[in-house]
């Protein structure tokens, strides 16, 4: 499996994928589609590793990583907020199209929230489900360095009642010295749009549980299957590939934390109650926005 490292890897990863991929047509476009890579990111309390070859729409990022740790599953949530990521795939002509005809617009389905929050629940019933952001809280704080940390989005027996099956399917979180680390497997991944999308992701996501357990945010590594550039977004690929790379921001969050004493109730409500607000980007220097369109 071929390994990459911070922006200038990531830079590397789009210039081999164009340059050695396969073309293959796909169930939403012609790409040029790699298999098998992972891209690392360390220090990331003092590095955050949000792309400046171009803009990344931090404020996406966040309030979409929140409405999953909110196990919400309502596009109209993060429409309200003028995130319109979900819109796409929440649309009443998609919906429709894959046979959801019974959703109002704007419902998805069980996706990643439901499943973070509520696995194993019958979609639609009073079920409580299983709370993996719980679990997770809770195997980490243990003494002994659990190794079953994990939070995982695939639920084959519900992937024809979701909007669209997770892409980014499995957490593992590990603990040493340095801090929080995360380990993130992807089935499929859009590497000019989703790939940055998910690199900040999963980086806030690890500040956020590093933060209630007292430690530092330290490294996030995503092990990507599927990976492929959409025909539409070659252009705007070959444009970022040449574009200057600058320092990483820091990224930090306001809101105190409970202390490690605290309840796992505490915990779960600290989580829940944070907003776009609470997080800090300082020093972000980037190339600007590079269109193209979303597949």
């Amino acid at each position: 499996m071929d390994s990459y490292r911070d922006e200038s890897g990531y830079l590397k990863l789009l210039e081999d994928v164009l340059e050695n991929g396969d073309e293959k047509e796909t169930r939403n476009g012609k790409v040029i589609s790699s298999f098998g890579k992972i891209i690392s990111f360390y220090n990331i309390e003092n590095r955050f590793p949000l792309l400046t070859s171009k803009r990344v729409f931090l404020r996406g990022v966040i309030e979409e990583l929140l409405w999953f740790l909110r196990g919400s599953i309502d596009s109209n949530e993060l429409k309200n907020k003028n995130v319109n990521i979900w819109n796409g795939n929440s649309s009443r002509e998609y919906l429709d199209s894959i046979g959801l005809n019974h959703y109002k617009e704007g419902e998805l389905g069980p996706i990643y929230g439901w499943q973070w929050k509520t696995f194993g629940k019958k979609y639609g019933s009073d079920e409580k489900g299983f709370d993996q952001i719980r679990y997770v809280l809770e195997e980490l704080m243990k003494p002994e360095n659990s190794r079953r940390a994990v939070i995982s989005g695939w639920n084959p027996t519900q992937l024809k009642e979701m909007a669209l099956p997770p892409c980014h399917i499995l957490y593992v979180f590990y603990k040493n010295k340095h801090g929080l680390h995360c380990s993130v497997s992807m089935r499929s991944t859009d590497l000019f749009l989703g790939l940055p999308f998910n690199i900040a992701s999963v980086s806030i996501l690890v500040h956020i549980i590093a933060k209630l357990l007292h430690i530092q945010p330290h490294a996030i590594s995503i092990n990507m299957t599927d990976l492929h550039i959409y025909e539409e977004h070659i252009e705007s690929v070959k444009k970022q590939i040449k574009n200057q790379i600058e320092e990483p921001p820091v990224l930090e969050i306001s809101k105190t934390s409970p202390s490690v004493e605290c309840s796992i109730d505490e915990k779960i409500k600290w989580i829940e109650s944070l907003c776009y607000e609470d997080f800090v980007l300082k020093d972000y220097k980037h190339n600007g926005v590079l269109q193209a369109p979303m597949k």
